[in-house]
């Protein structure tokens, strides 16, 4: 662990990180809907609280919406995000397996949450071929996070790698 000149602490730099800032991941956003209402939420008005589904800013209607948006930016991973992409967990599975299949196990998946899944989907969006799984606990949470359902959420996914 390191600090910068802000104090602010970092270690490596996720797989996810280094392909977005290359802009070589597109970004799917799965569903607008979520409960949590977080003061940084940069969900826009369009899209809040709708269950839309956009890859990039090309709105989706079919799988092959999903894969023509990724082909035509040579995309080397994907980011799915929301909303609360995990209000929609069948979804979200569908297009993990989706992308693997089409652009096979290199294609980098990471995900964004702020809840805070259980075991169960947690093994099934690793079978499915998750790569890397971001949680992002609402503000409430924050001081109590040792004692919150994050703490095993956030243990067995590093666990399941």
């Amino acid at each position: 662990m390191k600090a910068d000149e802000s104090g602010s602490f970092y270690n490596y730099i996720a797989e996810g990180c280094r392909l977005c800032y290359r802009g070589a991941k597109m970004v799917l956003f799965v569903t607008g809907k979520c409960g949590k209402d977080c003061y940084y939420c940069p969900v826009s008005n369009e899209r809040q609280g709708k269950d839309i589904v956009f890859a990039n800013e090309r709105q989706v209607r079919t799988d092959r919406d999903v894969i023509e948006e990724a082909e035509s930016m040579d995309a080397l991973g994907t980011s799915i995000t929301g909303g609360e992409p995990l209000l929609e967990p069948g979804r979200v599975l569908h297009y993990i397996r989706l992308l693997k299949e089409r652009f096979g196990t290199s294609h980098h998946i990471h995900l964004y949450t702020a809840s805070a899944p259980g075991d169960e989907i947690l093994g099934a969006l690793k079978e499915a071929g998750l790569d890397e799984i971001r949680f992002h606990p609402p503000p409430h949470v924050w001081v109590t996070i040792n004692t919150s359902p994050y703490r095993r959420s956030i243990i067995t996914a590093s666990k399941l790698g």
